[in-house]
């Protein structure tokens, strides 16, 4: 746990700063209390003042040393011109020496100069916006209004933020003004108007607050609830114009025009607009039903509402939830995985069937860090498999009354209680990494029951020879038909299966590595299909021969794709880092974006030394 912070824990920080021993991840925690605390950010302005007159009390000392010239080290890089300033007429010498304090004088008040003035862009430069007299700000700015009454909502909650404008100001607590628009590129932000409507924003997006009561949507997709004491609250898009109160829905809204309405609860009525902004037809949408109207054929098309499409939710609940059954993020201590009972969705801890005799039964481990692909965020730690006739595996919840029976998908084959009921669909998504490829037997392996000749499908290097792809034993195809997975590299792997259960257990599993997508499944292409009966009730982590390592993190099992891939960071040209959390002085819950503070990187990075030279203070700015 996190020591909180305290004057001398600051001051301690600080000096290791200066010193340049400060550790990473305490320079990251001093970051974000610099970032939110204007007393700490005053503490380390005053601390950085005495830095620099310390230097310059030492340069002083060693200037006015009775040491002759002669006698100094040689070695010295200031030696010329120390020699220079020693040698001169003693008025020149003094005129010298006044001179060198006056420009010492002056790069110590521009260093507090500096410090205020970030410190009042930090602080009281935000709250002078919110003035009467301030000027309006421009778009994305926090905020936008020319006077309090212009805030209509407020930004009340964030994750994994990115911004179109890198320079915005916009955050969680941010003020939103009439007439300001948002450009979000990447992440959440739940936006809360102040007559009680909430919408949460999924990026990219961009979005128009038009007023306390009227908003629009010109790209991108949002969630909304919209209590009764909000009535009259609308949401325009180029193809709709949204309106009534006490309702629950999703919207999505297209660069072509065209748009989305997803139903959740209550009842939603539209104007469908023409190409020239003008009503010609007006459609109510209750519960469960959706619309999906293209402007340029005119047409409107109804069919069920599909929620899995948006996030409703800035943090999601402990537990199932959003078609997301089963998950194990390895949020353990390092140390032995077996016994270990973390995540949901599961009928029993980790257990070890087979270890290598001389690697013992805790090489099935846990190890610090996560593992890690481009657009997914990593969370917890990671399981690895060391041992060279290693297996490890944990059971589904396929009870009476579990989540998965709760979800219809359990079916019974001999008697076993399994997943796979006909007609129903499952995805199951991990991250996969290896020390060495082409180096023997590993994988990620579904089950019923233990053994080989159990191993419904394995993902990894298969077994007979039938090198990297997907390989079974309950299916016995013979090596040629087990299908290749690409190139075996030792990069990690995003492996996405989908099972799609079908009558008289024909089913079909389709392998998806490194999706093109993490938000459209049509998108993707599968890289690997195989039919035969897929159904099962435990995943295991296997690693046989060779003297590679395997590794495995952020295994998930859910009804849809979204489920599985997770809904944060879908830009798969960049990782997201995690969201931070820290209570607030009234012990609630804030959340921060993790950012770097651009005030840790105003460093001294001159150290102690005999020069009469004053230090170099290095900006990176």
């Amino acid at each position: 746990m996190t020591a909180p912070w305290t004057s001398d824990r600051l001051l301690e920080a600080v000096g290791q700063l200066c010193n340049g021993t400060l550790p990473e991840s305490e320079g990251r925690q001093l970051d974000e209390l610099l970032r939110d605390d204007p007393q700490a950010r005053r503490l380390y302005t005053n601390y950085m003042w005495v830095h620099a007159c310390l230097y310059a009390e030492g340069g002083s000392l060693v200037a006015d040393s009775a040491t002759p010239a002669s006698e100094r080290p040689a070695t010295s890089p200031d030696y010329g011109q120390r020699l220079d300033l020693a040698s001169g007429p003693p008025a020149a010498q003094a005129l010298r020496s006044r001179a060198w304090w006056v420009a010492l004088a002056a790069t110590i008040l521009g260093v507090a100069a500096f410090s205020s003035w970030l410190t009042y862009r930090l602080t009281d430069g935000r709250r002078l916006a919110h003035s009467p007299g301030a000027a309006p700000a421009s778009r994305g700015s926090d905020p936008a209004a020319s006077s309090p009454a212009a805030v209509v909502a407020r930004i009340t909650g964030t994750h994994n933020c990115l911004w179109r404008d890198p320079h915005t100001a916009l955050g969680y607590g941010s003020s939103l003004a009439a007439g300001q628009r948002i450009e979000l590129a990447e992440g959440l932000a739940e936006i809360t108007f102040n007559d009680g409507a909430a919408v949460l924003l999924e990026g990219p997006a961009t979005f128009d607050v038009n007023a306390s009561d009227k908003v629009g949507l010109r790209a991108g997709r949002l969630a909304a609830v919209v209590p009764q004491r909000a009535r009259g609250f609308r949401i325009h898009t180029a193809a709709l114009d949204l309106f009534e109160a006490g309702t629950e829905f999703g919207l999505i809204a297209r660069e072509s025009g065209a748009a989305e309405v997803h139903v959740f609860s209550g009842l939603v009525k539209a104007d469908v607009l023409d190409a020239a902004g003008r009503a010609f037809r007006r459609i109510e949408l209750n519960a469960a039903e959706a619309a999906r109207i293209t402007p340029l054929a005119t047409t409107i098309a109804e069919f069920p509402a599909d929620d899995a499409q948006f996030v409703r939710n800035i943090m999601p609940p402990v537990g199932p939830h959003d078609g997301l059954l089963a998950d194990e993020a390895f949020r353990y201590p390092e140390g032995p995985l077996e016994a270990q009972n973390g995540g949901f969705g599961w009928a029993g801890p980790w257990f070890t069937t087979s270890a290598e005799d001389e690697a013992g039964p805790d090489s099935n481990s846990v190890k610090a860090g996560s593992l890690a692909v481009q657009g997914v965020v990593p969370v917890g730690n990671r399981a690895c498999i060391a041992g060279h006739y290693n297996r490890i595996r944990r059971q589904l919840a396929t009870s009476v009354g579990g989540v998965f029976d709760a979800e219809g998908l359990v079916e019974n084959q001999d008697d076993v209680r399994l997943i796979g009921r006909d007609g129903k669909r499952v995805y199951v998504s991990f991250l996969q990494q290896v020390s060495q490829a082409g180096d023997g037997f590993y994988g990620v392996e579904l089950h019923r029951g233990d053994g080989n000749g159990n191993r419904v499908l394995c993902i990894g290097n298969g077994a007979e020879g039938a090198g990297y792809g997907a390989t079974s034993n309950v299916n016995i195809y013979g090596p040629k038909n087990f299908p290749a997975l690409g190139e075996e590299t030792s990069e990690t792997s995003l492996l996405v299966i989908k099972i799609s259960f079908g009558v008289d257990n024909r089913d079909t599993v389709e392998v998806f590595r490194n999706p093109r997508s993490l938000r459209d499944e049509a998108a993707c292409q599968a890289d690997a299909i195989l039919r035969g009966n897929f159904a099962f009730d435990r995943i295991s982590l296997a690693n046989f021969d060779g003297r590679k390592t395997h590794e495995v993190d952020e295994i998930r099992v859910g009804t849809h794709f979204l489920a599985v891939t997770g809904r944060w960071g879908n830009n798969q040209g960049r990782l997201q880092r995690q969201i931070a959390r820290r209570p607030d002085r009234q012990g609630m819950s804030v959340q921060l974006s993790v950012v770097r503070c651009p005030l840790l990187t105003a460093i001294c990075t001159s150290k102690p030394n005999n020069s009469s030279r004053p230090p170099t203070l290095t900006y990176d700015l």
